[in-house]
């Protein structure tokens, strides 16, 4: 008797276990099918996203396979990467924007020791793209070139240097002011760090290790996230070697910062 109650109550227990098995094993179906549900609702809302930033402009774009502004031509076997941007709308304006760009690499771009990079952003309805080259070819120290293009998605007009600062309520002189300013910061906090003493390097001195002979010579305006900064070249290296202390960054001054990124 006692083996035949044992044996009851061993199939009891396995059909009890048996029966949890089977609640686990659909309660970890229904996770799963969870699971797969929101990974596929995240998945189409970043598609829908992606797409959408991509179809938002292609009642003007000249291919609508490709984005707004796209690379046209990249190099990247090298330690000098080039990537050669295309502004992908249509109209005449436009193409002679894409000629102006290869005109301004065309030489930069030949050059073995070249790093040709862009960024671009859009704010409201400006379209903002920067042209960075650094050229390492130069006898001294690389040197850094800009070109911005500033771009009206509303009117599909290229937006002049004048308008832009008319636009941010901001003008040359207080920009040469602002540009002043951190120059001056740039060589205080040098002589802080002991790159050299006062008597050694003037501030003269170091405007002259910059190659900057006028503060607004070569400045280009670019929009980003709605903030208007001034890329001004300038030479990092020298015989006291500022290389060390100077980042990409710093060819950046902003000019106007708006409310949300205060």
């Amino acid at each position: 008797m006692f083996d035949v109650e044992e044996g009851k109550k061993d199939i009891s227990k396995q059909n009890k276990q048996h029966k949890k098995a089977k609640r686990i094993s659909k309660d970890t179906k229904k996770i799963l099918a969870i699971c797969v549900s929101i990974f596929l609702i995240i998945f189409l809302i970043a598609y829908a996203y992606v797409s959408k930033q991509n179809d938002n402009y292609n009642d003007i774009k000249a291919d609508k396979k490709h984005f707004i502004i796209y690379s046209k031509y990249t190099k990247t076997n090298t330690n000098y990467p080039i990537y050669v941007p295309y502004v992908n709308i249509k109209g005449d304006v436009f193409k002679k924007v894409n000629e102006d760009i290869d005109l301004f690499l065309g030489d930069f771009i030949r050059t073995k020791r070249c790093t040709v990079l862009y960024e671009y952003d859009i704010s409201g309805v400006i379209l903002s793209l920067v042209v960075k080259v650094v050229d390492s070819s130069t006898e001294y120290a690389p040197r850094a070139y800009f070109r911005s293009y500033n771009i009206n998605l509303s009117t599909l007009e290229v937006i002049s240097n004048e308008a832009l600062l008319d636009f941010f309520q901001v003008d040359s002189m207080s920009i040469e002011a602002l540009i002043t300013n951190q120059f001056k910061y740039y060589y205080q906090d040098l002589v802080e760090k002991q790159y050299y003493q006062y008597d050694e390097c003037t501030y003269e001195c170091f405007l002259k290790h910059r190659g900057v002979e006028n503060y607004m010579d070569e400045v280009a305006y670019y929009v980003r996230s709605g903030d208007l900064i001034a890329y001004k070249p300038f030479t990092f290296n020298s015989m006291f070697g500022e290389e060390d202390y100077f980042k990409d960054e710093n060819y950046e001054f902003l000019l106007v910062q708006t409310e949300k990124n205060e």
